[in-house]
C-alpha cells in the first residue's frame, strides 16, 4: 500500500485513556474465575457481546479459518460453543479438533485467548442448546452440535501504555 495508507494505520487510536490494573501475582488460580472477572467488567463497562469471540479451526490440509461465535457456557468438561456440523467450521472441527478462541474487549486493552481440543457434547446438551435459541420454533435440528474447548493453556493479555502489556498464562 501506499506510505500514507501506512501512516494513516499508525495514526489510528490503540486504547482509551483509563486501561485497568492488572497484577498477575494477585490472579487467580483458577482461570475461569479471572475469566468471569473480566468478562463482568466486560459487561458493566457495556461493552456489546462481551460473550463473543472469534474461534479459529484448521481443515485437513492446514489452511486456517476463524469466525465469531458466542460462548455458551464454561463447564468442567470446557468452554462451551455451537454449530451446525455441516457448516464449515463443523466439518473442519471433524477433521481437526485443535482450536483457538479469543475474546477482545478493546474498550479495557484486555484479551483472553483459550486454545485446545473441542468435543462434541451429548445429544441431549445440544438439542436443549437449540431449543433454547430465541428464534426457536419447536422444530428439532438434529445437525445442531455444542462443543466444549478443553484448554492447553489460557492466556489473559493486558494492554499498557508504555507498551509492556502484560500476559499471564495458565498451562493445563
Amino acid at each position: 500500500m501506499s506510505e500514507s495508507f501506512r501512516l494513516m494505520l499508525r495514526a489510528l487510536p490503540d486504547f482509551p485513556e483509563e486501561l485497568p490494573e492488572f497484577d498477575p501475582e494477585t490472579a487467580p488460580t483458577d482461570p475461569v474465575e479471572l475469566f468471569t472477572d473480566w468478562l463482568e467488567a466486560a459487561v458493566v463497562r457495556g461493552i456489546r457481546q462481551p460473550h463473543a469471540f472469534s474461534l479459529a479451526t484448521t481443515d485437513a490440509a492446514g489452511l486456517v479459518s476463524s469466525r465469531m461465535l458466542i460462548l455458551k457456557d464454561i463447564g468442567d468438561d470446557g468452554w462451551w460453543f455451537a454449530t451446525s456440523r455441516l457448516s464449515r467450521k463443523g466439518r473442519e472441527l471433524e477433521q481437526n479438533t485443535a482450536v483457538a478462541l479469543n475474546f477482545f474487549w478493546a474498550e479495557l486493552g484486555r484479551q483472553v485467548r483459550v486454545t485446545g481440543d473441542a468435543v462434541k457434547l451429548s445429544d441431549e446438551v445440544s438439542a436443549a442448546d437449540w431449543e433454547a435459541r430465541p428464534s426457536a420454533d419447536g422444530r428439532s435440528n438434529p445437525s445442531w452440535q455444542v462443543y466444549a474447548v478443553r484448554p492447553r493453556e489460557i492466556e489473559f493479555w493486558q494492554a499498557r501504555h508504555d507498551r509492556n502489556h502484560i500476559r499471564h498464562r495458565y498451562d493445563f
